[in-house]
């Protein structure tokens, strides 16, 4: 047991927080720092080395809040009945209710991914998802057997691919087992973002406040006014969408006429360099039509964006 002092903020340790809050530099020996982290108030920047990324104070406290109760159970009980007093005011405040709870930063993938399976785990009516990229095959492998799970227990799951995914045979595998236990799929053509909704009380979103394509933090999202905003975006995209067709038929309608004309030339054989002048464009401009084509399609190399594409000639 302590006397609380672990709680105290060093002077200056405030100002610190206050400055990475708002992303201004922050010397390695600034006040606090050590502290800030010991209390999950701050966490090493992933992509960043030498920065650092504020969490959410209240989250902090909570966490705290929680282990004090395990240590002192007689505070904890009367801390439990103040807290049930705290529910009444939901009765009173009704835009606090519909608010909902803050949404959560989660700095690393392997957060993300626990955080998404955990929620998941616990869906009771639906669960809809949007994958505008490629699923690699161990993360197909893993929620086949947890989707199907939710599907037999009568968790209604919606699926919307990008259309360039009906020629992904680890796509294709996983869609036939989960299809044939109910799940509704469909794909659209162009981009849309990606999310995962449940039960129209949560949602995970990828963090589009970053631009770097390496970055895969996240957002947790609980207020309640956010997610149906999501869930109603999602819906009309689903509307929009087409069914899923295994078919393998071309699935290119969706590009623009100067993507068509860029990938026409190089599978003719013209140097990408040349292709810019071809057509009147700049050479950066050409280069940023399929830097865009391989980001929705989910590849790395402009080989590989040509073989799709030949793919969907011979289709």
């Amino acid at each position: 047991m302590t006397d609380g002092s672990e709680f105290e903020l060093p002077e200056g340790a405030e100002q610190t927080y206050a400055a990475i809050v708002d992303k201004a530099p922050v010397p390695p020996d600034a006040p606090g720092l050590t502290r800030l982290q010991a209390l999950g108030l701050i966490v090493p920047n992933p992509v960043e080395p030498g920065k650092y990324v504020a969490l959410d104070a209240q989250l902090a406290i909570r966490s705290h809040l929680a282990a004090e109760q395990a240590a002192f159970g007689r505070i904890a009980r009367r801390m439990a009945g103040i807290a049930a007093l705290d529910r009444l005011a939901t009765r009173h405040d009704q835009a606090r209710y519909w608010g909902g709870p803050r949404s959560e930063f989660l700095p690393t993938v392997e957060l993300v991914v626990a955080r998404i399976e955990e929620s998941v785990s616990r869906a009771a009516s639906e669960v809809l998802t949007a994958q505008p990229g490629y699923r690699k095959r161990p993360v197909i492998e893993s929620a086949i057997a947890r989707d199907i799970g939710l599907l037999q227990r009568g968790v209604r799951m919606q699926i919307l691919y990008h259309a360039s995914t009906r020629t992904n045979p680890n796509a294709q595998d996983y869609t036939t087992e989960v299809q044939a236990e109910g799940a509704e799929i469909r794909v659209m053509h162009g981009p849309f973002p990606q999310i995962i909704i449940i039960d129209g009380r949560e949602a995970f979103i990828r963090n589009v406040a970053s631009n770097d394509e390496n970055d895969h933090s996240g957002w947790y999202v609980q207020d309640l006014a956010a997610v149906s905003y999501m869930r109603e975006a999602y819906l009309m995209d689903w509307m929009r969408a087409e069914p899923w067709d295994e078919s393998g038929r071309p699935t290119q309608g969706w590009l623009t006429e100067r993507q068509r004309t860029i990938l026409r030339m190089l599978a003719e054989g013209f140097e990408q360099v040349k292709i810019g002048n071809k057509i009147g464009i700049s050479d950066r401009t050409v280069a940023g039509e399929l830097a865009g084509l391989r980001a929705q399609l989910g590849l790395k190399t402009t080989l590989q964006l040509m073989v799709w594409y030949g793919r969907q000639q011979e289709a």
